[in-house]
């Protein structure tokens, strides 16, 4: 049993931080043959992903006195500070620095990084090397940090910390269940594959609102309806309940979000975690489509984005079916991207960001007509994916229309119980 117990999933992290408190127990073994310990480590990732929970293991699995420095007072005491708990934790080595969110120490943007309080950190961390002080960061955002602090000198290990795997989504999310009553209906794997989570925090907190919602009902145990809820109202903003509208618009707003899942389904099964038609914060006319495993191919994006647009229009003789013009851009740009970044028809001159840069006006205006013909060819052949998998549509269409939400298992049901064509792309 160690401090690193505490944390659940990131094991890859994990190891590396108990590695280097084995290096901070153990140094006359590790220095026996000439390695070294790292000077310093820089634990950096969005926030509510851990950071500081996982530092403070280290420091618990350390044994060592710790000295904490976290901006809290203004900017001469603030500098202060810093030299100060530097000097302390000088006198009392062994000892380690914790510099916490330290890229929030100076209030400058990415283009001014010379601060003084950057300065004082860079002084501190000299002024202790080789003085068995060990110092420990984290950080949101290390691009506001100067070069010369995070260099290699100063954090020999710079750690990032990304959103958690799917199995550790699932091993967090049944720990903060763990002390909730949650019906037996609950399916699992659909809870954790509709969530479009960024962090351990916002997992938390969508999985409270749950049992917020539940209490306020009445109910004695949370129900699937209600995580349902939380996750359209808290990562959607999504309302509780639907507008009134007419069953032609409905089922337009149904085929269209269809259309979106049959495609991505056929291209990448399993990859729709959760399909709804309610309106949301992004798309107040629409519903929208949880990709649990987006693809990283650009044709495939594509596809999924015009899918929609292709499947309101088999069935309703309309030149731009509502609400596709999202669709429609994102696809020209994914198309313009590609063009730019593949330069396989050799027309404009592509910059450092992968846009095209200064041209003729005709070299312009030839590049957007291969534009246009490559989107017509992506809209050919998403219709054609709709068509050779017309039953799977139309079922999706109709459970759309009835449920509003279709979850990860619902899915994965229409599409076993339909005959699918597989169509490579």
């Amino acid at each position: 049993m160690n401090a690193f117990n505490n944390v659940i999933g990131y094991e890859t992290i994990k190891n590396e931080l108990f590695q280097i408190c084995d290096m901070l127990h153990n140094k006359e073994i590790y220095e026996g043959l000439g390695a070294k310990i790292p000077h310093g480590v820089l634990l950096h990732g969005d926030p509510g992903l851990g950071k500081t929970l996982m530092a403070k293991c280290f420091i618990e699995e350390s044994g060592i006195a710790a000295f904490t420095v976290r901006r809290n007072r203004g900017n001469d005491d603030f500098i202060s500070n810093i030299t100060d708990t530097f000097a302390k934790a000088k006198e009392n080595a062994p000892a380690i620095v914790f510099l916490d969110d330290m890229d929030k120490f100076a209030n400058e943007d990415d283009s001014h990084r010379d601060a003084e309080e950057y300065v004082a950190v860079q002084s501190g961390i000299d002024e202790v090397k080789n003085c068995d002080v060990f110092v420990l960061a984290t950080a949101n955002d290390i691009d506001k940090l100067p070069d010369s602090l995070i260099r290699t000198g100063r954090f020999d290990r710079r750690i990032a910390m990304h959103r958690p795997s799917d199995d550790d989504a699932a091993l967090i999310i049944k720990h903060y269940l763990s002390d909730k009553k949650v019906s037996d209906e609950v399916n699992m794997e659909d809870l954790a594959k509709m969530m479009s989570y960024s962090s351990c925090a916002e997992l938390e907190t969508i999985l409270n609102e749950a049992a917020i919602n539940a209490a306020y009902q009445r109910k004695e145990m949370i129900e699937t309806e209600d995580l349902v809820k939380a996750v359209l109202r808290m990562q959607y903003n999504a309302p509780d309940e639907m507008s009134e509208t007419s069953y032609d618009d409905k089922r337009k707003l149904a085929l269209h979000e269809a259309g979106h899942l049959v495609v991505s389904e056929i291209l990448m099964p399993g990859s729709v975690g959760l399909a709804s038609i309610r309106p949301t914060a992004r798309n107040p006319v629409g519903g929208f489509i949880h990709c649990c495993k987006p693809s990283s191919r650009r044709p495939h994006q594509v596809l999924v984005s015009l899918a929609g647009k292709a499947a309101v229009e088999l069935y309703y003789a309309e030149t731009v079916a509502s609400g596709c013009w999202h669709d429609i851009r994102s696809a020209l740009d994914d198309i313009r991207d590609g063009l730019s970044r593949n330069c396989t028809h050799g027309f404009g001159m592509v910059d450092a960001s992968g846009h095209f840069g200064e041209a003729s006006e005709a070299m312009n205006t030839r590049t957007e007509a291969v534009v246009q013909v490559e989107l017509e060819k992506y809209m050919l052949k998403a219709r054609d994916i709709l068509l050779k998998n017309r039953a799977f549509l139309e079922a999706v269409t109709e459970a759309l229309c009835e449920k509003g939400t279709l979850l990860y298992s619902e899915i994965r049901e229409l599409r076993n119980s339909s005959e699918i064509v597989e169509i490579a792309v």
